[in-house]
């Protein structure tokens, strides 16, 4: 082979190079000044082109260099100049190098066969092979347009893509980098058998040869760049998924911020004990609790569960809390507490939701109450030396269920020693694995198990015989418990 051929095959060979490395540049974020780059590159590229002749002038029917030396080449300049993550250079390397094996194979080798043949401009002599300087130049031609349409049609159509998809699955693909590197070898594995064998373009078995192992490889060049995508939205969605957990995490820090939880509440004050606790079916909940002193000798109790679960029913509670404390501590019966918190949350209740509430005002100084239930459940009293009991009465509908509604309040009155329970649907209806309901019967079992205990331990006590009677089971439904004993006035 002449040296006149055998520098325009690595010419031929350069322009891989070339498409491979302004691609590149076109991708990924540069670690050095403009100059520097360009030095960079002459250099690689003075490099690559020796390499590539010396490849040809000692073996011109296996041109190896182009598989493994450029995209050695490519990969070193890539590690030096640009600030990507290693596995974004690797990729973007073996990614364009592809292409080029892709394009060059399928596209150029058959316009190449095809058009020269119809040109002839292939030899006959088997001393020199088929291949002629104009066939080299028609071919160097073809591989130049093929390779700069490509460049161009990435530049317009994929680039921000393929640079958006690398930064979502940063850390991610490492495991795509295998099948690029196997491909580009075995193309040039298949160039070296088919060389030796003579299956040149002059050969019948050329055309449909190389077609076929072409698309075999496109297939797979389109596979990775559907795994990284997949593995952008993955990660994106991975990604979105712990924000959501993140945030969840505040809301539930938040909603348990605006209960009470610091016992005891009212240190100063020796007439009551009182103790309450909330547990969330789900991150945040619609049950709450409060308790607050309207004024010296008055104290609001509330426990309230909003219908739902979740996000939607912890705003609605946050709302429904508010509303019937800002309006309690104004003033009024707990029926105009209710009434206005009913007005309040009708108004663009499009979700419709509403809340059970039980809200009682006791008076401390005598132990007289009055408290009106909107649609909860029934509430439980201990008196001195006794047994807690459900007291059980009509109560009226929910808040929030429709605009005018009234609410029957009762009286009540504790005597010193008595206690109360209250608490939300998930105390009685937790269910065990084989569908059976804690029920208010077990409720009043472990009550009056532990009833000679202060609050805290009452509530604690209850929580764990719950537990032991749901097991595994899931918890389906927030449960919120508070826990009330009168002492009376004068207790030190």
């Amino acid at each position: 082979m002449s040296l006149e051929v055998i520098i325009l095959w690595s010419v031929a060979g350069f322009l891989s190079f070339v498409f491979v490395a302004v691609t590149s540049m076109l991708t990924l974020k540069s670690a050095k000044t403009k100059l520097q780059l360009s030095v960079g590159w002459l250099i690689t590229a003075a490099v690559d082109f020796l390499a590539v002749f010396f490849s040809y002038y000692v073996n011109p029917t296996v041109d190896i260099t182009t598989a493994i030396a450029q995209p050695l080449f490519i990969c070193l300049a890539l590690v030096y100049m640009y600030a990507d993550d290693m596995e974004n250079k690797l990729f973007t390397c073996l990614m364009f190098t592809l292409a080029a094996s892709a394009a060059t194979f399928m596209i150029c080798g058959s316009l190449d066969s095809v058009l020269g043949a119809q040109l002839g401009l292939f030899s006959e002599d088997p001393a020199i092979g088929p291949y002629t300087v104009g066939n080299i130049l028609l071919y160097i031609v073809i591989k130049a347009v093929t390779l700069t349409l490509l460049a161009v049609l990435y530049v317009i159509f994929l680039r921000k893509r393929i640079m958006k998809r690398m930064t979502e699955a940063k850390g991610l693909l490492k495991k795509n980098l295998v099948a690029p590197i196997v491909n580009i070898l075995c193309f040039y594995v298949i160039n070296s058998i088919t060389n030796k064998n003579n299956i040149l373009p002059t050969s019948p078995y050329f055309f449909p040869l190389y077609l076929t192992i072409c698309l075999i490889f496109i297939v797979e060049y389109i596979q990775i760049f559907l795994t990284i995508r997949w593995t952008a939205e993955a990660r994106r969605a991975e990604e979105e998924t712990q924000r959501i957990g993140a945030e969840l995490n505040v809301a539930t820090q938040i909603q348990a911020d605006m209960l009470p939880r610091i016992f005891p509440p009212f240190p100063d004050r020796k007439e009551f004990d009182i103790y309450a606790t909330m547990d969330p079916a789900k991150e945040v909940g619609g049950d709450f609790y409060d308790f607050f002193l309207i004024d010296d000798d008055h104290i609001g109790l509330v426990m309230a569960d909003v219908s739902g679960k979740g996000v939607p029913a912890s705003l609605f509670m946050v709302i429904a809390k508010t509303l019937i404390k800002n309006r309690a501590l104004l003033g009024g019966s707990p029926s105009e507490v209710l009434e206005y918190a009913n007005e309040q949350l009708c108004e663009g209740n499009e979700a419709e939701l509403f809340v059970t509430v039980w809200f009682a005002i006791l008076q401390i100084s005598t132990g007289k109450g009055v408290v009106a239930n909107a649609g909860h459940e029934h509430p439980t009293i201990c008196r001195a030396g006794g047994d807690y009991e459900l007291v059980v009465y009509n109560h009226a509908p929910a808040v929030a269920v429709m605009e005018g509604l009234k609410f029957p309040e009762h009286e009540f009155i504790l005597h010193p020693g008595d206690s109360l329970y209250v608490y939300t649907d998930g105390v009685p209806e937790a269910t065990n694995e084989e569908e059976e309901l804690f029920n208010t019967d077990r409720m009043l079992e472990s009550l009056n198990r532990n009833k000679d205990k202060d609050q805290k331990e009452i509530l604690e006590a209850m929580k764990t015989d719950m537990d032991a009677f749901v097991g595994k089971a899931d918890q389906f439904d927030d449960i919120t418990m508070l826990g009330f004993k009168y002492f009376g006035p004068g207790k030190e």
